[in-house]
């Protein structure tokens, strides 16, 4: 099971996750970017699964 931890500042979102085989994993996106994303926190945990954009 995938965990996640969120940070949402005011530039940047930060996101840690815990792949279910126990690696960690780090990603780091603007928390403001309407052109690519409605919410930071939810693509940046679609790209650490690699899932498309949605």
């Amino acid at each position: 099971m995938w965990q996640f931890w969120v940070d949402r500042g005011g530039t940047f979102t930060d996101i840690v996750a815990r792949a279910p085989e126990g690696e960690l994993r780090t990603h780091k996106l603007l928390s403001e970017n309407p052109e690519k994303y409605r919410d930071a926190a939810i693509q940046g945990i679609r790209e650490l699964l690699g899932l498309a954009d949605g």
